[in-house]
């Protein structure tokens, strides 16, 4: 009940608030895309006090931890940065973060995610080597179950966000970007050759079909579509429903397309993002996949797509 009652507890924080703001448990995160730095600073500035009023009130304490104080941290890819008002919350000014960790991912000012990639792969490599030790003592298939435990989830989590296709020779602006994808491959490369005792050099397309393992680009590819297939049947929050664009109409009135408008994209950084990205992979896949009812019937299609069957 603890949770379900301190959520009850909360649920009027929002009132009053003119700028966004968005709960997960116990973290509060208020956000404005700022068209005039002015008003977003006044209204910003605004919430905060009254989140300060509301706390007073209800006898709660924002942020008791010295080490956990608020952070403000401003999104933008212009190059001239605009100046923005400093913002106050109980009494003392919100410091301005180059970089801010939430809900374990890593966010920097230009979205590059580069940090968040570095951290997961450091960390990962710490279990490899720690596979690579076990490996001598314990069969193949405990030490593939361990790196699917221990490592894979790490390399896993938000991936859907950042993801790339391979290749992009054209996508100047993410270059640095896309050799972290390729940073990401080499992890579970070097996790593959510490199960196998391979060599250094060994072929990752023959170590990947030996495992049975799909490269982390294309898992990448289909775990975007699985989260499409939850969106579009209603399964998460209704602001990512909103975001789906029109479905097509069929020419016949016999012919079920269920594919949608494509996005118009300006930019190949809009390209490459969630939703323009995963409509146009949908609009692509088989009528039979797009067509299943339940999202464990198309896994059963899908996966064996990317994953080749273990040898």
């Amino acid at each position: 009940m603890g949770p379900l009652l301190f959520l009850i507890y909360i649920n009027d924080l929002e009132n009053n608030i003119k700028s966004n703001i968005k709960f997960f448990a116990d973290d509060t995160m208020l956000f404005s895309i700022v068209h005039n730095p002015l008003t977003s600073a006044s209204e910003l500035n605004q919430d905060l006090k009254v989140i300060s009023t509301w706390a007073y009130q209800w006898k709660m304490s924002f942020n008791p931890d010295p080490s956990k104080q608020a952070t403000e941290i401003l999104f933008t890819k212009k190059r001239n940065i605009v100046h923005h008002p400093p913002l106050f919350f109980n009494g003392a000014q919100v410091q301005r973060t180059d970089e801010h960790k939430h809900l374990g991912l890593i966010l920097d000012p230009k979205l590059t995610f580069k940090n968040h990639i570095a951290a997961k792969t450091k960390f990962s490599r710490k279990n490899i080597g720690i596979l690579k030790q076990l490996s001598l003592y314990i069969p193949l298939k405990t030490l593939d179950q361990l790196y699917k435990i221990l490592v894979r989830p790490h390399l896993d989590y938000c991936d859907i966000i950042y993801h790339l296709p391979p290749n992009l020779n054209e996508f100047d602006s993410s270059l640095s970007l896309n050799v972290s994808m390729e940073m990401i491959e080499k992890v579970q490369y070097q996790a593959a050759m510490a199960i196998t005792g391979t060599w250094q050099g060994t072929n990752r397309n023959k170590l990947y079909e030996e495992l049975g393992w799909e490269s982390l680009s294309e898992r990448r590819w289909s775990r975007r579509l699985f989260q499409f297939f939850k969106i579009q049947n209603g399964l998460p929050p209704c602001y990512l429903t909103e975001c789906i664009p029109r479905l097509r109409r069929p020419l016949y009135q016999n012919t079920i397309l269920n594919t949608y408008h494509e996005f118009r994209c300006r930019t190949n950084l809009f390209k490459y993002s969630f939703f323009p990205s995963t409509v146009s992979s949908w609009n692509n896949l088989d009528p039979v996949i797009r067509s299943c009812l339940s999202i464990g019937s198309f896994k059963q299609h899908l996966i064996p797509l990317i994953r080749p069957k273990c040898s």
